[in-house]
């Protein structure tokens, strides 16, 4: 689980590092190979920050996913199980 962990974050990691300035850097590459032409820019450097984006929200999904099922398996006190421990010492207490 935490190898599949390890991928998600370093591949969101080079999503969450995207800039317009990164994508128009990609842009100029692909123009130079004869890939895409200026008149592409804008629409290419939007698209890829469209996905960048749209990359960021899926993995903090995910990792919210996986963390919840994580914290779930653990013993750990809920604030309800903190509050009625209260709620009975404060009962203890006032007798």
């Amino acid at each position: 689980m935490f190898e599949t962990l390890d991928k998600i974050f370093l591949a969101g990691l080079g999503a969450m590092s995207l800039t317009k300035e990164k994508a128009e850097e990609i842009f100029e590459e692909y123009v130079e190979k004869g890939k895409l032409k200026r008149e592409q820019k804008s629409g290419f450097v939007k698209e890829i920050l469209d996905t960048a984006a749209k990359s960021r929200s899926d993995l903090e999904k995910i990792i919210s996913e996986q963390l919840q099922k994580v914290l779930a398996q653990m013993p750990l006190a809920t604030k309800n199980d903190l509050k009625r421990i209260e709620e009975k010492l404060d009962q203890l207490l006032s007798r």
